[in-house]
């Protein structure tokens, strides 16, 4: 069964409702909407075959979205090899795409990108270090929805942000043109707990305070 995790004061719990089967993302199937508000993060756990999107409903804001174990230097290379038969690192997951734990077991799917953002797996989520007023990070939002230490917290997958790279840099969390809509889904490809946060941060350029709306539909039993 789909719960949000409430753990915290950090963790969002507005909003929850069921999913109306003829509501976009939710595909006839039964599911669960959460809105996840500006400097929140929520938990959820799935079966194999169900499927989490999350949408920016009005362009507004983006996050982080991760699970536990989650490997991104290893899901890096594992695309590499995916895309170019070599051992070449990518910056991004591409629909089609999986992401992939520590022991490098397929999680996740990624089924479904719209928008000009990319689906970043460089950078690690940002902490409270980060700000100078210390106010969590999507690695601390994202550790205490999980419940687990934010030492263990081995990726994050950053949404709805754009980049540049060249011989000096990779030049993440670019300013994208978010439009209301925009959205990502993943498909579980076994039984896991993942959480999903809606970043603190005002300074990247198209962003602003919002919430998220994250729908899981479960899959046909």
């Amino acid at each position: 069964m789909m719960e949000p995790n409430r753990r915290t004061e950090f963790v969002s719990t507005a909003s929850i409702k069921e999913c109306d089967p003829t509501e976009s993302g939710c595909d006839g199937m039964t599911g669960l909407s959460v809105e996840v508000d500006h400097g929140t993060a929520s938990r959820f756990s799935l079966e194999t075959g169900d499927k989490i999107r999350i949408e920016t409903p009005d362009g507004s804001q983006g996050g982080d979205f991760s699970f536990p174990g989650f490997d991104q230097a290893l899901t890096r290379n594992k695309l590499g090899w995916k895309r170019f038969k070599r051992p070449w690192l990518v910056y991004s997951a591409l629909p089609g795409d999986s992401l992939f734990d520590a022991h490098g077991e397929a999680t996740f799917e990624l089924t479904s990108l719209q928008g000009e953002g990319v689906a970043d797996i460089m950078y690690p989520g940002c902490w409270d270090e980060v700000y100078e007023d210390r106010r969590p990070g999507c690695q601390d939002l994202i550790s205490e929805a999980l419940e687990i230490e934010r030492s263990e917290l081995a990726g994050m997958l950053s949404f709805f942000v754009g980049y540049s790279a060249d011989d000096i840099a990779y030049r993440g969390l670019a300013g994208v043109d978010l439009q209301a809509g925009d959205h990502l889904e993943f498909r579980a490809l076994r039984p896991v707990t993942c959480a999903v946060s809606a970043c603190p941060d005002l300074d990247i350029s198209g962003w602003r305070r919002g919430s998220l709306i994250v729908t899981v539909t479960e899959a046909a039993r």
